[in-house]
């Protein structure tokens, strides 16, 4: 695996920068504050998802100042297999992964930041449980000053939970104390569901007794029914006859119902014969007058044709005058309206001709001058400069950031963590580099902000120009919109006076319809004396028509009535024989009917019916007690199933409290100390190899417990073991070191990020551990093999020049 290059956009001072790599030793330098350490924070960012807040705190910070957001892009080999991982910063966010087929990156399609982290694992060999960010920020990229941290904690425990944190064990003793959370649960709920089951074990006590009380219940219920069906089959049998004797009742009544109804039919018959009688003789008589008025009737009903006739015409007469009389109105109405459409039309053709005379003369005065045209156009070239500026202003100040960074660290002079003086600055004490660099920039950064403050007064009169352009330009498009406006006036100006054209021809359509109007009236002069003589002529003969036509509809009806004669006499005959068969059927009946044996009947039907109800709610009572029998029941066998189920779920609990129990004090409780030990162990037998070649002394370095470093040799025959507070800071940071590298081979890691690793080395002690990177490197077996394909080094010493295979001399732009 191999990073290729990197590339970094707005990202802190790097508005722009493009890195290449070489396998093997990579040397960063370059003077303070010139972004080395934002190189390996990139890659952190970019190719292992570690957190911007990780490095600086804010995300805004990541940013190159005057910029909202960045990007970085890493590009990483793989098997001869070329990938770039993108990752931007600011919003919106995004980590893509591509892979580089024909020339060309095609992004990998995946459904979240999750997915693209486990691809690069994938790709990178370090699936092994934890994040990327984690293993970066522990191990692989640390800045030294973070990973010395641990190494100097003074409390034991402290520096044990981090160690374990850093090697990735500390699962194991935090599941110890999170279980036993999980084994007092376990307890609580065996605890819980035994003080459930004692009240359940009372309720089911009662299930004997309440088996024996439905047994008796459904004997009683048994017993009350057969008794209810044989009192049921007897009523049925009471009803039965009394039936009969009901319907034997209801004939006898029926037949003297009947009786009664033939006699009364034949009363009335003989009333209604009467009654026909004497209307037929009326109608004799309205024939007889029908006859003698037929002639007056037939001379009225000639002189009321004449008169609806007439009456017809004085319609016709009366409609014509209306007509006459409405057309007379409108041709006057339309005179009226013609003379008032005609003075409103040259009024308001007077009207136009003053305001468009009054707009062309305002078009006349909106002109432009050229020289404001022209000042208006410098307006985006000024917008442009003072962009400039401001960006290089920007740039100045990051800059000047770099610069106070740097002198901040060479003027402190001393180690952070050990409190005595940096062996590297100690032979060369820094001289004031950084002064006569302030004062250009400042003088610099004067004259910019003089320009930015004369281009914006330029940019202010442009602006003004541009004002008023803006301004003439409005007035103008409104005097032609106004304009406009009076075309579209005059132009319905011209629809009115087509209209008016039309108003005339209405004119005088109306008043040759009103001629026509006065000419149909004179055929209509006599029409009234004409219908007064009709008149006088229909009321002398009225009185002949009146009878007639009072008499002419009995007078028709007399044959029917003579027929309907005939008919009542015939159906009288056939009632009175109908009469005599229904009393011979009545006096049958009466024989067969014994009221005393029908009394008697109902006597037994209301008594077994009382007997039947009482039985009949008996069994819904008996059949109520036994169905709340068995709910009990049932009831209580369901609380019976539930101690069962209870006691097998304090039984399961049991055996999972024992399986947690062996878990917690066989398992959990000795796995981080023996994997503690065994990468103690094989870490220290890789470091104290590295640790020889750097410190160039017969010393052994191991790491004990707690982490601790401990340098073991031989003083005057004895063996003598040195930690903590007993070693120099060159040996702690040669010790530290030579556990790094060791640590990295072990957990995998083909590449490597170290930040100023000599600090508070001698010369002598550098030296080495250049060649101890070299030797790494080309695999010596004195060493150990060679297990990475890229180192990354920040480094001003000139040690490393002559074991590097590229150095990358980053400057100010």
């Amino acid at each position: 695996m191999q990073i290729r290059s990197i590339q970094l956009k707005n990202i802190k001072s790097h508005r722009d920068t493009m890195l290449s790599f070489s396998p093997g030793i990579n040397v960063l330098s370059g003077p303070n504050g010139i972004g080395k350490s934002t190189v390996f924070e990139a890659i952190g960012y970019a190719l292992f998802g570690v957190d911007a807040q990780s490095f600086v705190g804010n995300v805004d910070r990541f940013v190159s100042i005057g910029a909202k957001r960045g990007e970085i892009a890493v590009v990483i080999e793989i098997d001869g297999v070329c990938y770039r991982v993108t990752r931007t910063v600011g919003t919106p966010a995004k980590w893509l992964l591509a892979r580089e087929m024909a020339g060309a990156y095609e992004v990998e399609e995946h459904k979240d930041i999750k997915e693209t982290e486990a691809r690069l694992k994938e790709l990178l060999g370090l699936d092994n449980g934890r994040s990327l960010s984690e293993q970066f920020e522990l191990v692989i990229g640390p800045f030294q000053n973070e990973f010395l941290g641990p190494f100097v904690e003074k409390r034991p425990t402290t520096r044990r939970n981090k160690f374990d944190e850093i090697l990735g064990i500390d699962s194991w003793r935090k599941t110890f104390s999170e279980t036993n959370g999980l084994l007092k649960a376990i307890k609580n709920r065996i605890d819980v569901l035994e003080g459930a089951i004692g009240p359940l074990r009372d309720q089911v006590a009662e299930l004997p007794e309440k088996k024996v009380a439905f047994k008796q219940a459904r004997s009683d219920h048994d017993q009350a029914q057969a008794t209810h069906v044989a009192r049921q089959q007897q009523l049925q049998s009471v009803q039965s006859a009394l039936v009969t004797a009901d319907q034997q009742e209801q004939a006898l009544k029926t037949l003297a119902n009947e009786v009664a109804g033939f006699e009364e039919r034949i009363r009335n018959g003989n009333e209604m014969i009467g009654q026909q009688k004497l209307r037929i003789s009326e109608a004799e008589s309205a024939q007889k007058i029908v006859a003698e008025t037929r002639a007056g009737k037939e001379a009225f009903e000639q002189a009321e044709a004449r008169l609806t006739a007439l009456r017809e015409k004085l319609k016709q007469q009366r409609q014509i005058e209306k007509d006459e009389g409405e057309i007379r109105t409108r041709v006057a109405r339309l005179a009226e309206r013609l003379q008032a459409e005609e003075q409103a039309l040259k009024a308001t053709a007077e009207e136009l001709d003053r305001d468009e005379a009054q707009l062309v003369e305002k078009r006349k005065t909106l002109v432009v001058d050229e020289q404001l045209s022209a000042q208006a156009g410098r307006l985006p070239e000024v917008r442009r400069q003072i962009e400039a500026q401001r960006t290089l202003l920007g740039q100045l100040e990051g800059r000047r950031s770099g610069l106070e960074e740097g002198s901040e660290k060479l003027a402190a002079g001393q180690c952070p963590f050990f409190q005595e003086p940096c062996l590297n600055l100690a032979s060369t004490p820094p001289g004031d580099v950084f002064s006569a660099r302030f004062k250009m920039l400042d003088e610099e950064r004067r004259g910019l902000e003089k320009q930015l403050v004369e281009l914006t007064q330029d940019e202010k009169g442009v602006n003004q120009a541009a004002e008023q352009i803006r301004d003439v330009a409005i007035h103008l498009k409104g005097v032609d919109e106004q304009l406009a406006r009076l075309a579209d006036r005059r132009k319905a100006l011209a629809e009115k006076v087509t209209a008016i054209e039309g108003l005339r021809e209405s004119r005088a359509k109306e008043e040759k319809l009103l001629a026509q109007k006065q000419e149909e009236l004179k055929a209509f002069s006599g029409v009234q004396d004409e219908i007064e003589n009709c008149e006088q002529e229909k009321a002398a003969h009225q009185q002949a028509r009146d009878l007639h036509v009072a008499n002419l509809k009995q007078a028709g009806e007399l044959e029917k009535r003579r027929d309907a004669l005939a008919k009542f006499e015939k159906h009288l005959a056939q009632l009175q024989r109908d009469l005599e068969e229904k009393k011979a059927a009545h006096a049958g009946a009466e024989r067969d009917y014994d009221p005393a044996a029908h009394g008697e009947l109902r006597q037994q039907k209301d008594a077994l019916t009382g007997e039947v109800g009482a039985l009949g709610q008996q069994v819904k009572g008996l059949e109520a007690e036994v169905k709340r029998l068995v709910a009990e029941i049932d009831k209580l066998k369901k609380i019976a199933e539930e101690i069962a189920a209870k006691q097998e779920q304090i039984k399961n609990l049991g055996e999972k409290e024992q399986l947690v129990k062996f878990l917690r004090n066989r398992v959990f409780n000795k796995v981080s100390a023996s994997l503690s030990e065994r990468f103690r162990e094989e870490i220290s037998q890789r470091a104290n190899s590295i640790y020889r070649i750097i410190a160039e002394v017969d010393e052994e370095l191991a790491w004990g417990d707690n982490y601790q470093i401990v340098l073991r040799d031989m003083q005057d025959g004895a063996l003598r073991e040195r930690v903590d507070d007993q070693l120099s800071g060159g040996q702690t940071m040669s010790a530290v070191v030579a556990l790094r590298l060791a640590m990295l081979q072990t957990i995998g890691a083909r590449v490597a990020f170290f930040d100023e690793p000599t600090s508070n080395l001698d010369a002598t002690r550098r030296e080495n551990l250049a060649h101890a990177f070299r030797a790494i490197d080309v695999g010596r077996e004195e060493v150990t093999e060679h297990w990475y394909d890229q180192l990354f080094l920040i480094s001003h010493d000139v040690a490393f020049t002559e074991v590097t295979d590229q150095i990358i001399s980053l400057e100010r732009e």
